[in-house]
This record gives structure tokens, sequence and C-alpha cells, in this order.
């Protein structure tokens, strides 16, 4: 099994509408226009909606929707790749991004980005800023946010950037090997100390990645919920992705799913899992606040090509996320 499978299949037909696309029972949002994703990352800014994609050879991928439906396909941040992105890529390639998670923090627009090659732990978060927020587009290079090498505990992909309750900056990250991690950010530069790296998730079974991390007060009482990917990317009709969850008190763990199951030990409450025709659910994003979700899923019956859903996250009386496929 690969570590990951973060690469760009194949686009959707633009047009084709979400609502078709689930499977019995679900009612994702009715999507329009670029709906061709990969690791969709979902923002929202005051009066636009931004996806950031995984790319094959086009560096980050954005898409803009003015209603969070009908989705437009923007220009690619860093389209010709970077130069030091090459100790990191496989030959030939010199612009391929994987999951990226971008946000806005204290006015500045940022992109956590991973770069790496199929079964390497030799991989790379790079960091990009934008003075001014993701719409003005003044994208500059920070370089390596983090960096792993074979033999690291952990393999430096799937960013994604949360806050904790006392304003305190993070970065999820990982993927196979011994899962997801969790590190401390500063809050000038949005980059890790030396050290402080926390192991949240692992799953030696399945496999776990796509870590990420929401923050909801229940009951006066503020959980953190890691959301997950398990299974195998990227093998289009044939991918057996699924979206788990679990959750603490703590910001860095123990995260355990709705049976009491810790996440350590391969955990996590299924939110998502194939349908009939859409296969491998998986990549998934949230607002901060958790009330939406974006994913990607494998259409069985157009090449496996895969294709991007949004829902609503419902949440229950006992505190849990529902089921949102």
């Amino acid at each position: 099994m690969f570590l990951t499978c973060k690469r760009l299949v194949r686009l959707a037909a633009a047009g084709l509408l979400a609502a078709l696309l689930a499977p019995a029972g679900a009612a994702p949002w009715a999507l329009s226009g670029a709906i061709g994703t990969h690791d969709p990352n979902i923002y929202k800014t005051s009066s636009t909606w931004w996806i950031f994609e995984t790319t094959d050879n086009g560096g980050i991928g954005v898409k803009y929707s003015s209603d969070g439906h009908a989705w437009t396909q923007g220009l690619p941040i860093f389209s010709g790749g970077l130069s030091w992105w090459k100790t990191y890529l496989p030959a030939g390639k010199t612009a391929m991004v994987w999951a990226p998670g971008c946000g806005e923090y204290a006015g500045l627009g940022y992109c956590y980005y991973a770069i790496s090659s199929f079964g390497s732990q030799k991989s790379a978060i790079g960091l990009t800023t934008s003075a001014g927020g993701i719409a003005a587009s003044q994208w500059v290079d920070q370089g390596a946010a983090l960096t792993s090498q074979s033999g690291d505990g952990y393999n430096a992909i799937d960013p994604s950037f949360v806050l904790a309750a006392n304003g305190d900056p993070y970065l999820v990250f990982g993927s196979f090997w011994n899962g997801i991690h969790i590190t401390r950010v500063s809050k000038v530069n949005l980059k890790p100390p030396t050290g402080g790296i926390v192991n949240i998730a692992k799953d030696s079974v399945n496999g776990i990645e796509n870590g990420f991390v929401v923050k909801k007060a229940i009951g006066g009482t503020t959980y953190y919920y890691l959301f997950a990917s398990k299974g195998a990317c990227c093998k289009g009709a044939n991918s057996t992705y699924y979206i788990v969850v679990g959750r603490s008190t703590s910001i860095t763990g123990p995260y355990v799913d709705k049976a009491g199951v810790a996440m350590l030990s391969g955990g996590g409450t299924v939110l998502a899992s194939s349908g009939t025709r859409f296969k491998g659910p998986g990549g998934q994003s949230l607002l901060a606040d958790g009330s939406v979700m974006a994913w990607h899923a494998y259409d069985a019956q157009n090449n496996g090509a895969p294709v991007l859903f949004i829902n609503n996250v419902t949440w229950g009386s006992d505190g849990w996320p529902q089921a949102v496929w």
C-alpha cells in the first residue's frame, strides 16, 4: 500500500450536479461548473467561497464561487513550480502539489501544501503567504515549514491549520507510517519550532491521513474533532477511502471515537464511505466552525473521475457530527 495517493486522476465533467452524485439517502449541495477535484480544502471569506486542491503538474489548484454552488477554476499558485520543490518531487515533475491547507490568519492569507512522491517519506510541507488575505493573491514563497526523510516517525504531507481555544496556532499533518501528527506553530512566521510534534492518530491496518481538526463548544466543554481519511485513495472506482472522526478535550489528544476507541489504536467513527456509484470519499476539509464539509469521491460511471462534494454537517445532541454521505 502506498503511503498516500495525492494525485489528480482526472477532472470530472463541468456542470455535473452534486445532487445527482450522492449515494441514496444523502443530500449534498447541488454543484456546477469546475467540480473535478482532489483533496479539496474549503474556505470562506466575506463574499467568496474557495477551494484549494491537489494538482498533478500545476502548482496549488484554486477554485472560487460566490455562493458555494457554482464553481470557477482559477489560476494556480506557483503554476510553474519553485526550484526547491525538485528535491522532493519525482523525476519529470516540477510543479506537482498535494493536499493544500489554506485560509487566513491575522489578516494574512496562508497556504500550506505538500511536496513528495508516492511511497516516499522524503517530503516537505511548503508555506506561502499573501499580504491582505487570500483574495489579494499576493503569494510569496516562505520555503519549507516542515520536512521529513526516511526513518522519521512521520511523513511531512497533508497539512491543515487550526487555532486552539487559547488562540495558539497549530499544524496538523501526516500520512501512513505513524499516522497523523500535530505541532504548534509560531504566531509570527506560522512555522513550527524544533520538536513538539505529537502523534494523535494511526491505523496500522487501514492507514490514515488527511487529518483536519475543528473545535466546538458542546455543553460548556470545548472539544477538538479530528477528521481523517482511511483506506486506499487514488485508485479511481477501486478506491476504498472513507472518512472518520474522533474527538478530544485537548488539541494534542488523546482522540477517541464515539465508541471510546482511541484513534492511536485505529479508532474512528465513520462519517462517509463508498456508495454504489461514487467510491472512496476522502480528502476532506471543513469550515472552521464545523458547519460545512468538502471532500472528493470517484465516479464509477465516469472512468473513476474525482468529483467535488460539499454538504452541511449536522451535529447531534450527543455532540457528535452525523454522517454526511
